[in-house]
């Protein structure tokens, strides 16, 4: 009995433990690879791998000189996440080159990296796969007016320079404290339309030369051109973001603090790797359903101009648990070639939407869709084919308004007829020869 005792505490005990790291885990997976450049360096960062230790995430860490990374294994990938912090290294052991990271994106697996002013060309030539284009190495994001230090113009401090969507950084990490940020700059060619800048320099930022401690004539990269941290969401959800400085994951400038207050780094590294790797901006259908006005039987065959009604329910990833999602701007398309519907979903309930509307005048085969893209959350897709068919014979109207004129113009007609029958059956004219003769004497 003891025995059993034992066993069933261990078994609760470890079901308690499975079931606690199951909240604090991202919504897709929580393997993640970290790719460091020697053992010793991921000590520079240990505050935010502990973080990402604590929400759930088990690190797998390998050295950029590594040749086992092995990211797909029969046709599958072997991790959900990659966190790059090695940007000086040239190349990845022979096995992690571009078109590896290439196919692991595609898969669906999502990338962090870090980058530095002595950043690698092959940092750069993945980055330009997305639109990215990297400073060459040696140069360097610099503000004479940001400095934090009286001669490195290259440390600054960035603030006001939050651009874009609000869910990949919250509005209280864009408006909190500035950032400290050492590294290079990138621009987007805009080749990519889904790339987009989160973090900008401010008007006196300019890139350069770290030699150089006066912007050049032919700089390409001033004021809010320079973009500092950039993020991107594919067609399958998965997410690459590229920051271009590595020392803004570390403890040295997540700790440092001026006149008291300390920098918003570590919110914001936060921020980026919960966006990244799943841990907020996911989106997940939990049901749909359509039905005719006044039932709630689902069916796949409709009438035409029958009143309808589509409802979807969709949740959010908090990083603990789904909550019901909230948008205004989220709409229903009804879809036969072209879209012969197209109405906003309306909430009456947290995370349901519906929307109600009358079918089309015309038969056939149409898409019930919601297509909701919006940058930061992963894209939601819905899709379910309907038949609508025509009034059967016995569900036309007998008599239609419309056509008035036309019956009187038959009864008319038929009235006139049996007028025109009558007068010519019935009258009939006397013969010349059938007149009486007078008598004459």
């Amino acid at each position: 009995m003891q025995i059993i005792r034992l066993f069933t505490a261990l078994l609760l005990a470890v079901l308690a433990t499975c079931s606690s790291s199951v909240f604090a885990r991202p919504a897709g997976g929580a393997r993640t690879l970290v790719i460091v450049e020697n053992s010793d360096a991921k000590g520079q960062y240990s505050k935010f791998l502990t973080g990402l230790t604590e929400r759930g995430h088990e690190l797998t860490y390998k050295t950029a000189t590594e040749s086992d990374f092995g990211l797909v294994v029969y046709e599958e990938i072997a991790f959900d996440h990659v966190l790059v912090l090695a940007p000086t290294v040239g190349s990845f052991g022979g096995e992690l080159g571009i078109g590896n990271l290439m196919e692991f994106v595609s898969k669906g697996g999502n990338v962090l990296i870090a980058a530095s002013s002595q950043i690698s060309e092959a940092i750069r030539d993945f980055a330009y796969e997305f639109s990215v284009d990297f400073d060459e190495s040696g140069s360097g994001v610099q503000d004479h007016f940001l400095k934090i230090e009286q001669d490195d113009p290259t440390l600054i401090s960035v603030s006001n320079g939050f651009v874009g969507n609000s869910v990949a950084v919250a509005p209280s990490v864009a408006k909190g404290p500035p950032i400290l940020f050492r590294g290079v700059g990138h621009r987007l060619t805009g080749k990519n339309p889904l790339i987009q800048a989160l973090l900008v320099g401010a008007p006196t930022t300019f890139a350069s030369e770290i030699a150089d401690k006066d912007v050049l004539e032919g700089s390409l990269l001033v004021g809010k051109d320079v973009v500092l941290v950039s993020a991107l969401q594919a067609r399958n959800n998965a997410r690459v973001t590229f920051a271009g400085s590595v020392e803004m994951f570390s403890d040295a400038l997540i700790e440092r603090q001026a006149k008291g207050a300390v920098f918003g780094n570590g919110a914001l590294v936060e921020e980026l790797a919960k966006w990244t790797f799943h841990e907020k901006g996911v989106l997940k259908v939990l049901g749909k359903k359509h039905h005719r006005v006044n039932e709630t039987d689902q069916h796949g065959i409709y009438r035409i101009k029958d009143d309808m009604v589509y409802e979807i329910s969709i949740s959010e990833w908090t990083g603990k648990d789904w909550d019901p999602f909230q948008a205004t701007d989220m709409q229903f398309e009804a879809v036969m070639l072209d879209p012969y519907i197209r109405t906003p979903l309306r909430s009456s309930t947290p995370g349901t939407f519906a929307a109600h509307f009358r079918l089309p005048d015309h038969y056939g085969v149409f898409t019930f869709k919601v297509d909701y893209r919006r940058h930061g959350y992963t894209w939601v897709t819905e899709t379910e084919t309907v038949q609508v068919r025509p009034y059967r014979h016995d569900q036309y109207p007998r008599f239609l308004t419309a056509a008035m004129p036309y019956y009187v113009n038959v009864f008319s007609l038929a009235a006139a007829f049996v007028l025109f029958s009558a007068v010519f059956l019935w009258n009939r004219d006397v013969p010349n020869g059938g007149a009486k003769k007078l008598k004459t004497t």
